[in-house]
């Protein structure tokens, strides 16, 4: 296949009070139903579209110059091209120079692809769904759309990546998934992403898990003092290390398969004492 995966960065970097990277989440609408989606995406999910107060929080907790990462993922972000081709440009003219990129199922390559154009620096690069570009698990793509991609690439190489091929039991879970077996399966280490910022305005500390409203995930709102989410996000990789990945272990389980199913087994993160309060009422 044309499209390689991209390789990681270094995990929970902070710099100057700033992230190296940020998540951003408008909702879970997606135009496809996937067994397996980490999001519990579907057409009948959710959907806010990004603002500029959103953005300005965005704008206040990543680095700013190139070595800096905004990913905007969610369900389908193509549903909506036009709101992402304005929220880019508004990144772009409030002095962001890093990386973009588009999480997408590239269905709809068009729009994709006006998307990746519309970036006046030309450094927003897309990353492809493994299971729908390879059709692993999962309907593929339209051939028209794989091949319009694909030619995309040839000519702008390191433009469209595509995805982990790993399976991972979050949302959704792995039980229905149909994909060869041979597909890697998340193990007890949590692999420690970088957080989200939604559209409603909260800080969240896993993009897997980002429709699980426990606690444990609640890093503040745009209403919070930056340094108090970059502290707390801190604090939840303390609490991966020394709580979560221990009791993943133990009992031999997958690390989502902790957040999702065993939670009240574990403590919260030592979070702000004010956010804790704050996220109880």
């Amino acid at each position: 296949m044309t499209f390689k995966e991209r390789q990681p960065r270094d995990k929970g970097v902070i710099t100057e009070n700033r992230l190296l990277e940020l998540h951003l989440y408008p909702g879970n609408q997606c135009n496809r139903d996937c067994s397996f989606c980490t999001v519990f995406g579907s057409p009948k999910g959710w959907y806010r579209e990004y603002t500029a107060e959103h953005l300005d929080a965005v704008l206040q907790t990543v680095r700013l110059d190139d070595q800096g990462a905004i990913k905007f993922y969610g369900g389908e972000p193509t549903l909506d091209h036009e709101n992402v081709i304005w929220a880019i440009a508004y990144l772009r003219q409030h002095q962001y120079q890093g990386a973009i990129v588009i999480y997408s199922n590239g269905i709809q390559s068009e729009r994709l692809l006006q998307i990746l154009e519309s970036d006046p620096l030309g450094k927003t690069t897309a990353s492809l769904n493994y299971s729908i570009a390879t059709g692993d698990g999962a309907p593929p793509m339209p051939q028209k759309a794989l091949e319009q991609l694909e030619a995309y690439e040839q000519n702008h190489p390191q433009s469209i990546a595509i995805g982990h091929p790993d399976v991972v039991d979050s949302g959704r879970g792995i039980d229905p998934f149909t994909g060869e077996a041979s597909r890697p399966k998340a193990n007890s280490r949590c692999p420690h992403c970088y957080p989200v910022l939604t559209t409603e305005g909260k800080f969240h500390a896993c993009p897997f898990a980002i429709e699980n409203q426990a606690l444990h995930f609640q890093l503040g709102s745009t209403n919070s003092d930056t340094s108090e989410v970059l502290q707390n996000f801190q604090e939840f990789f303390r609490w991966l290390d020394t709580v979560h990945e221990p009791y993943a272990s133990t009992h031999n389980l997958p690390a989502c398969t902790v957040c999702w199913k065993h939670l009240d087994q574990l403590p919260m993160p030592s979070y702000a004492s004010h956010l804790r309060s704050d996220q109880g009422n």
